[in-house]
């Protein structure tokens, strides 16, 4: 794949970049070319929809990215949306009862309204990626007068794996916080990457021309493409962090064991770890199950009938599997293919497979399973059947030791939970995230830097109002935005990737994990160092006994 990337460097060696007084600057990338739209507020210019790959369509479906080589020389302003297929989990609508009377706890009351509307500019077309530049810098490369390039942060979504853009967020508050005092800033880049069916396709364990993790291999595509390119905007190829939230943050954990996990082959130097979403225990025989489902799902026999099917037709099929799945389940994810994911992610992290030369920081919620959560479950029988659900090749006999051992149904007060539905809260919580930021915690041999966000509700994404604050008092669900705390955390992330954890960086007060499970814990009027509520037995379970 290396000198493939190698072969779209030199195809993209060519052209030159301008920019007049009269209009927006254009950059020709020799394959596209593309004009900027300037964020006057924030003083950055923007440059959306950059193709990183070939549009992965006909044959190139459920294969891996391959470089660009179609040309396409009509200047893009980057206005229109650009988004892989996507669908939300409909098991949510059994979580929201319990999201709204955590909400109502604290007199919150979420905004009323319709469901939203399916995101607009949905295609297999959708390998790109956008770049926002600080105006002075961008001005002084094309100028000539860049005393030095700037650092790079990469952002990859979450979304379950199954939905997600990179429009998702915007950048302005990080890249003001990185101007702060007259520093030049940072660069920071945003990456699509195939999702569902389309991104993680289930097949037999025979099956060689289909990559089944192929859009962990976009993002890996999109990071080389940032290596190879961004020294053009003024960004410095050597300093790249990645931040991942959720499904982003666990496919920052798939970057760094990719391959087993080998020192110094990420193409990054830092990586920050928001809330890590890794489904356990997605083995090649379950993957295999699911490829039947596709097959009668789809009503058709094969991948090569697959790729003769319009892209509503796969959408279609996309949908109705996601729409089918059990609670907890998002159906298509990472999955052990035998060489990007050559074991579990949680065996990988427990035998610490990782790629050490990163510097890492790592987080987790208070409250991650709440989002989670089915609040149809109301006895241990339930209790069992949505373990089972998101764990359907996991043996009976380990579901029992769930249910008996490491989550007992004992609500008496010596459990950290006193009724059933903090059972389950508990339980997925760990099963999905917390153990899995506690197993990078380890991974590192305790020498990672981790926070635990705890301001009220301290659900899952919460952290992402904060770490992509513009100025917004609330977020999407009316929680209010503590504003002193806002600075605070994007000082720590704009550091981190300027200053890494060079003396003077403020990630530095972040405190070292070391054997104590040290965390700082964001509770909104202090940050105390406390022991991380992760650092558990029931989590090491799930890091290397679930599968033993």
């Amino acid at each position: 794949m290396l000198s493939a990337l190698s072969c779209l460097a030199l195809l993209l060696a060519v052209g030159a970049t301008s920019s007049t007084a009269q209009e927006l600057p254009v950059i020709d990338l020799g394959v596209s070319v593309h004009r900027a739209q300037l964020n006057a507020t924030g003083g950055y210019y923007s440059f959306n929809n950059i193709p990183y790959a070939e549009p992965p369509l006909g044959p190139l479906r459920f294969r891996l990215p391959v470089p660009l080589v179609s040309i396409n020389r009509t200047i893009n302003d980057g206005t229109a949306p650009r988004r892989c297929f996507q669908i939300s989990a409909p098991w949510f609508q059994y979580s929201l009862p319990l999201v709204f009377a955590k909400l109502a706890e604290g007199g919150i009351t979420p905004p009323a309204g319709p469901p939203p509307s399916p995101p607009p500019g949905q295609s297999e077309d959708c390998l790109v990626l956008d770049v926002s530049v600080p105006k002075a810098v961008y001005d002084a490369k094309v100028a000539g007068t860049l005393n030095k390039p700037v650092p790079v942060m990469v952002w990859i979504h979450g979304g379950g794996y199954i939905e997600g853009s990179k429009s998702d967020i915007q950048p302005a508050g990080l890249l003001a916080e990185s101007r702060r005092n007259g520093a030049p800033g940072i660069i920071f880049v945003a990456i699509n990457y195939r999702l569902g069916m389309f991104g993680f396709p289930p097949r037999k364990p025979t099956m060689i021309d289909i990559a089944s993790n192929a859009g962990l291999y976009d993002q890996r595509f999109a990071l080389e493409w940032v290596r190879l390119n961004i020294g053009r905007f003024g960004g410095n190829p050597n300093a790249v962090t990645v931040i991942g939230e959720s499904a982003g943050a666990g496919a920052v954990i798939t970057q760094l064991t990719a391959f087993g996990g080998i020192d110094g082959t990420s193409p990054f130097q830092r990586a920050i770890i928001q809330s890590p979403y890794i489904k356990p225990a997605l083995d090649a025989a379950t993957y295999s199950m699911v490829y039947d489902q596709f097959l009668t799902t789809g009503n058709i026999t094969s991948y090569a009938q697959a790729r003769t099917l319009s892209s509503d037709q796969l959408a279609a099929i996309n949908a109705a599997m996601i729409l089918a799945a059990p609670a907890a389940s998002t159906v298509f994810a990472p999955n052990v293919d035998g060489l990007f994911v050559p074991n579990y992610p949680y065996k990988l992290l427990a035998a610490g497979k990782v790629d050490r030369n990163v510097d890492v920081i790592v987080a987790h919620n208070l409250d991650e399973g709440l989002l989670f959560a089915d609040s149809r479950v109301s006895n241990d029988t339930g209790f069992r059947a949505f373990l089972s659900g998101f764990m359907p090749s996991v043996p009976a006999s380990k579901i029992n030791t769930l249910a008996t051992a490491i989550y007992p149904p004992d609500f008496s007060g010596s459990q950290p939970y006193t009724t059933q539905t903090g059972r389950v809260i508990l339980a997925v919580a760990e099963a999905f995230l917390d153990c899995s930021s506690f197993g990078v915690n380890l991974a590192y041999r305790n020498q990672s830097r981790s926070y635990l966000f705890s301001i009220f509700p301290g659900m899952h994404a919460e952290d992402l109002s904060y770490t992509f604050n513009n100025g917004e008092t609330a977020n999407n669900l009316g929680v209010p935005v503590v504003a002193s705390v806002v600075p605070i955390m994007q000082r720590w992330f704009v550091d981190f990737v300027v200053k890494g954890l060079a003396p003077g960086s403020a990630a530095r007060d972040i405190p070292v994990y070391t054997s104590a499970a040290n965390v700082v814990n964001i509770t909104g009027t202090s940050f105390p160092v406390v022991r991380d509520p992760a650092a558990n037995s029931r989590c090491r379970f799930w890091l290397d006994g679930l599968t033993s």
